[in-house]
């Protein structure tokens, strides 16, 4: 597929996507809505996710859309978006876990966790797990990681010291590139689990390249760095072709939701030398900083710092 113009019809699939009012969240409803997918919006800001509404329905009239409030860092909000899902859906053909952000300070959530942590990988692996009864019927999965995962991470994964613990040693960079390491992994696993139950649905990672995004123009970035960003960087990658759009960013989730040959145990990322930008491809694992062994050990201890079972859901 890799392209916009060989995106299928959609028409009677329905999809959740996650930190859907912005960035490559926002791109990728709109790809899967201009096709005739309905379309679950989810965001934890009420305000800016009815904003992000209106305006795709100006952009696509007679967009399929539905938004729910959906706070990725916040266990209860996962589980109550969960039962509110499965009490009015018996199937979700596309689960897009795309939230993300980068803290550059040490914040723990309400349920004690590391915040990084949580939104760029806990959170999904809960809202993933809990919605299993709704997607076990030839429903894919994607998980979105980040190239930082094999280029900036600098230590090999300790699962036994998963969870950051304090202020002096949080390194934003190294815990948010360890985080899109384990939504890697936890795609690999979870598709074992399902080949070996005979479930026919699939799961995959994907990461967006160098996309612009509102990323760099969060509250908690500094100011400076957000201005420069905003007024200086961002123009200047765009226009050198080292940047690409929310929309192009997207495109690594859609291959992976809907093109025929999508394969899981790989990574959909744009097709340039340094995966910045370009049509997705599938690339293989960088398996740099962990070892086989790792994939099993992640997914017990994330089950117990959750407190939940997968296989209760299975």
């Amino acid at each position: 597929m890799n392209n916009y113009q060989n995106i299928p019809n959609l028409s009677g699939k329905v999809a959740i996507v996650s930190g859907a009012n912005s960035g490559t969240g926002y791109g990728i409803t709109y790809h899967l809505a201009k096709h005739g997918c309905k379309v679950i919006m989810a965001a934890r800001n009420s305000e800016k996710l009815t904003k992000a509404v209106d305006t795709l329905r100006k952009e696509l009239p007679g967009a399929d859309l539905e938004q729910e409030i959906l706070s990725i860092t916040s266990m209860a909000s996962v589980r109550e978006f969960c039962n509110r899902i499965q009490s009015k859906y018996h199937k979700i053909d596309f689960l897009v876990n795309n939230a993300g952000a980068g803290n550059h300070s040490y914040v723990l959530t309400e349920d004690g966790y590391d915040e990084n942590l949580t939104v760029n990988y806990l959170g999904h692996f809960a809202l993933t797990t809990q919605l299993l009864p709704v997607l076990k019927d030839g429903s894919r999965i994607v998980n979105f990681s980040s190239i930082g995962y094999k280029k900036f991470l600098k230590h090999q994964l300790d699962i036994d010291n998963l969870m950051c613990q304090d202020a002096e040693s949080y390194n934003q960079m190294q815990e948010y590139c360890k985080a899109k390491l384990c939504s890697i992994l936890h795609a690999v696993k979870l598709q074992r689990e399902f080949e070996a139950r005979g479930i026919n649905s699939k799961v995959f990672s994907c990461h967006p390249g160098n996309a612009r995004t509102s990323l760099m123009y969060s509250e908690d970035v500094k100011l400076p760095l957000r201005l420069a960003f905003k007024y200086i960087i961002a123009p200047l990658m765009a226009a050198t072709g080292f940047s690409q759009s929310l929309y192009d960013g997207a495109l690594p989730a859609i291959e992976a939701l809907v093109a025929d040959d999508a394969v899981p145990h790989v990574v959909y990322s744009p097709s340039s030398k340094y995966e910045n930008v370009g049509p997705p491809i599938a690339r293989e694992i960088d398996r740099t900083h962990f070892e086989e062994q790792d994939i099993d050990k992640l997914w017990d201890k994330t089950q117990e710092i959750l407190g939940l079972s997968v296989s209760d859901y299975l």
